[in-house]
């Protein structure tokens, strides 16, 4: 338990930092300054460098030794954040948040895969309902307390923070953590894998965030940015099929249950990684709240994300089950999604909490997907198959922040020009609306425009978690192993999907074993 306690910090602090700086920005830029770009750069070179990080640091794991690889993420996380809170420019901000990236996405990658190593998947259920109801208080609470660290104590804190409580969670790990070694023999590192991965990632994000904003579809730039994405992912794909210890193992993609689950992850990163944004954008813009009252506006969210992670994740344990917890989920998200498809600047508060507690509920009750995922593999390659299902969840949840933000601002932008035949100019050098210098007239009809379009945005989230929830439609719905012994996890019941025991296994169209 200490380990554990240990270990959710960790997740916390890392989590959490990738939303807290959310409603500190406007107040970073005022004072260290900075245009559009740097603006949303300072946040997207954060989820760059940890989608990045999250698709590498799992294969790492079943290679070294993760206690080592998970202190040496404590220290890059904590050097970042203090460099990031002691940035004097906006461009040494961005290259700290880039490092601080990094250090995030391989602690959160660590901390499950270590959980998945000590812990059997039918124990881990209930062990995943608490991380996962951390993540939830994290992720969704982080620009609730990021409000209230900038009111009281300066942007700074922001960054500083979480480093406290890293350098205990470094104490409690070098001195209690013990995860055994499954890897034998020399290591391969698949270094050419890495850079087509990381160059196939940067190049979409920065595509999907920048086009049409600082550049055309038809531009140069556009088409480079394309045509390294399909070049980056189609040389991928060969080397990895080619790799003596592939960064992502292709046999993984031929079995059912992870495949169809991966596009249940798609729709979870859209969803939790969105909310805090576009709800956030929600009560600030549209409804008038403050940065601290628009974090307090989302706790029915938070709160019903924490208590159905938790109570499902105990059931898991319970009954050895899984599916139904996550189909369950699944159709709440899509119930919640949906309720917010009329929402205006002036409907009812305890309208929206219903539908946010409803969406939370769903979001934490789908978490134990993940043990789904890793019940079907031996500890030698749980590193990398954990890692594999957080890169989809984690890219998806990056893209879908640019996309999804894409469709909110053109809607508004159209609300608002069929109004006022043009969009107004003022804005307070980010790029943003300045709605203290807008004549009241123009704050009310930009208002009620962001109020009003946040509908179709949860309108798209919807189908998204359709498609997911279609998906885990037609998964086996397998029962948890109890034991994560190496000679026990090769006695499997007939009746369920094999296990995966590494990469000297291949795996047929209906999941069984080839050799």
């Amino acid at each position: 338990m200490t380990v554990f306690l240990g270990l959710l910090a960790a997740q916390f602090v890392s989590s959490m930092s990738n939303t807290i700086i959310a409603n500190a920005m406007p107040v970073i830029v005022a004072q260290i300054g900075g245009n559009a770009v740097q603006y949303t750069w300072v946040v997207t070179a954060g989820i760059l460098a940890n989608t990045i990080t999250t698709s590498v640091i799992g294969k790492l794991a079943d290679l070294f030794d993760k206690k080592k690889l998970f202190i040496a993420s404590l220290i890059l996380f904590a050097t970042a954040s203090i460099l990031s809170g002691a940035s004097q420019t906006a461009n040494q901000l961005i290259a700290s948040r880039v490092l601080q990236g990094i250090g995030m996405g391989m602690m959160i990658t660590l901390t499950t895969v270590i959980m998945a190593t000590i812990v059997s998947p039918r124990e881990r259920g209930k062990y995943n309902g608490y991380m996962a109801a951390t993540m939830a208080v994290s992720t969704v609470g982080g620009p609730l307390i990021g409000g209230l660290i900038v009111d009281s104590l300066g942007w700074q804190w922001c960054f500083w923070i979480p480093v406290p409580f890293v350098v205990i969670v470094m104490f409690v790990v070098g001195h209690q953590l013990k995860v055994p070694t499954v890897h034998e023999g020399k290591a391969h590192v698949d270094f050419l894998g890495i850079a087509l991965i990381g160059a196939a990632a940067a190049s979409l994000l920065i595509w999907i965030s920048s086009e049409g904003r600082d550049f055309t579809i038809g531009s140069p730039i556009s088409i480079a940015l394309i045509a390294i994405f399909i070049v980056s992912t189609a040389l991928f794909i060969f080397v990895e099929s080619r790799a003596t210890e592939p960064l992502i193992p292709l046999y993984l993609f031929r079995n059912r249950t992870i495949v169809l689950s991966l596009v249940a992850f798609i729709a979870q990163g859209m969803a939790q990684f969105s909310m805090a944004v576009f709800l956030g954008q929600y009560f600030q813009y549209g409804r008038s709240y403050t940065p601290t009252a628009s974090g307090l506006m989302t706790l029915p969210l938070m709160l019903t994300m924490m208590a159905a992670s938790t109570i499902v994740g105990r059931r898991t344990t319970a009954t050895g089950y899984w599916k139904r917890y996550v189909m369950g989920g699944l159709s709440a998200m899509v119930i919640g999604m949906l309720m917010f498809w009329p929402v205006t600047a002036t409907t009812s508060l305890v309208y929206i909490g219903v539908a946010m507690a409803i969406l939370g509920g769903g979001m934490g009750a789908m978490n134990t997907l993940m043990v789904a995922i890793q019940n079907l593999v031996g500890l030698n390659i749980m590193g990398v198959t954990t890692s594999t299902a957080m890169f989809f969840r984690t890219l998806a949840g990056a893209l879908g922040i640019q996309l999804l933000g894409r469709v909110y601002q053109s809607h508004v932008s159209n609300d608002i020009v069929s109004k006022l035949g043009s969009m107004p100019t003022s804005s307070g050098g980010t790029g943003e609306l300045d709605f203290a210098a807008l004549p009241d007239p123009v704050e009310t009809v930009v208002r009620e425009a962001y109020g009003t379009e946040l509908g179709m945005v949860f309108l798209v989230m919807a189908g998204f978690a359709l498609a997911g929830l279609i998906a885990v439609a037609f998964i086996k719905g397998t029962s948890l192993r109890s034991s994560i012994d190496l000679d026990q996890v090769k006695k499997i019941v007939a009746d369920e999907e094999t296990i995966i025991e590494g990469t000297s296994l291949d795996i047929n169209d209906d999941g069984s074993p080839t050799r």
